[in-house]
């Protein structure tokens, strides 16, 4: 993981993204740092370079990871999408400011860049201000795991923090005694890719399957929540793109989409 791209407009959401960002490159000068800001035709391009030196200033250290400033014109996610080629990109960090209830159906900036970006994108919900990764929660549905790539990106974060990864199965109906052989052929994958990493799969009855997870970050102290989209059936009252969109908006934790 060497470049990671973060949207960036000078918000409160954006500045946490950044400094998010800081500390999970950990000192590690093969890191870089790509700042997006997108403005409209006619803006002052000077005056944002000159923003975009203050608010850089205070990560010049020494194996501070090096931080690169592009402005750009044009619609967010499409030039997010364009840039993530051009830069070879392995990561997208992006801050949220979420949404209560009566939001949740409002398609919001980062929830489409959720989607459409085919690459990882890691969510730093904006009231989440204290850096500490050492458990991350892999919510998987009950699909085998068919495209097994997106594991290497967790691998590259456990491994960069030491972080012991719980695997979570919220399933809604009543369970069935024993691992079915989707769940046998998971659990391998999982001990193969994430190696020492890999801790445990608990699996737990919920009819909401967004509040079991929530719950479990709650009640066992997450750092970070991590979710493999298309391993939720899409027949699931809880779709891939719904339950998605749902943990962007609701996560008190960064969340990790793996696509």
């Amino acid at each position: 993981m060497k470049n990671i791209l973060i949207p960036f407009d000078f918000s409160e959401v954006s500045k946490n993204a950044l400094d998010y960002a800081v500390k999970f490159a950990d000192k590690d000068p093969l890191i870089n740092l790509f700042l997006l800001n997108i403005t409209e035709e006619g803006a002052d391009v000077n005056a944002i370079r000159e923003n975009f030196k203050k608010v850089t200033k205070k990560y010049k250290k020494p194996l501070s990871p090096e931080i690169y400033t592009l402005v750009q014109t044009g619609e967010l996610v499409s030039s997010i999408i364009q840039l993530q080629k051009e830069l070879k990109v392995d990561i997208i960090m992006m801050g949220t400011r979420g949404a209560n209830l009566e939001e949740e159906n409002v398609a919001t900036t980062t929830s489409r860049l959720v989607q459409e970006a085919d690459l990882p994108v890691l969510v730093i919900p904006e009231k989440y201000k204290k850096f500490r990764l050492e458990s991350i929660i892999l919510s998987l549905g009950n699909e085998r795991i068919a495209d097994r790539s997106p594991l290497y990106v967790l691998l590259d974060v456990s491994r960069k923090h030491k972080a012991q990864v719980h695997v979570l199965t919220i399933q809604q109906q009543e369970m069935a005694m024993g691992y079915s052989e989707d769940d046998e052929s998971n659990e391998t994958t999982l001990n193969y890719f994430l190696e020492m990493f890999y801790s445990h799969h608990t699996f737990h009855e919920s009819e909401d399957i967004e509040a079991g997870i929530l719950n479990y970050i709650k009640k066992n102290d997450m750092d970070m929540l991590a979710i493999m989209p298309k391993t939720h059936l899409p027949g699931d009252e809880a779709s891939p793109g719904r339950l998605t969109r749902l943990l962007t908006l609701h996560s008190n934790v960064p969340l990790l989409v793996l696509d």
